[in-house]
């Protein structure tokens, strides 16, 4: 997911090869699309987010894997990730186009800022209440 080659999923199981395949395809034509409307082209940007989300469901199933209970900070860090706000804001904010520039685009979706981490730590934490399990 990181390299974002097509040729690099020769490797994985037909599944993943038709899952990453669509959403290669998905991310370069709202990458053109932005592009054609706006002038930007948001590609790496868009790459990022995904392989980020990608990489914290990596780390979520090597956990699992390997019976490993994380920390209450460790878990929090990793699954404000997996929420996929972060994405979702990534493309949200290009496709204002008109309202954001690429840089401050970035900038305001980036894992760092504080209103993407603190809505994503919201939505994860009201997301494992529902699921928690009373002893």
């Amino acid at each position: 997911m990181r390299l974002w080659e097509l040729a690099a999923i020769e490797k994985l199981s037909d599944y993943l090869k038709n899952c990453f395949k669509t959403l290669y395809d998905t991310t370069n034509e709202i990458a053109h699309q932005i592009h054609k409307k706006h002038g930007q082209n948001p590609i790496n940007a868009l790459r990022r987010s995904w392989a980020s989300l990608c990489n914290a469901f990596v780390v979520e199933a090597k956990w699992f894997a390997f019976g490993h209970e994380p920390k209450a900070e460790e878990y929090l860090k990793n699954e404000i990730i997996t929420t996929g706000v972060h994405v979702v804001s990534v493309h949200m904010l290009f496709l204002l186009g008109d309202y954001c520039q690429i840089e401050e685009s970035i900038e305001l979706a980036s894992a760092n800022s504080e209103i993407i981490t603190s809505t994503a730590t919201i939505l994860r934490l009201w997301n494992d209440l529902g699921s928690a399990k009373v002893p």
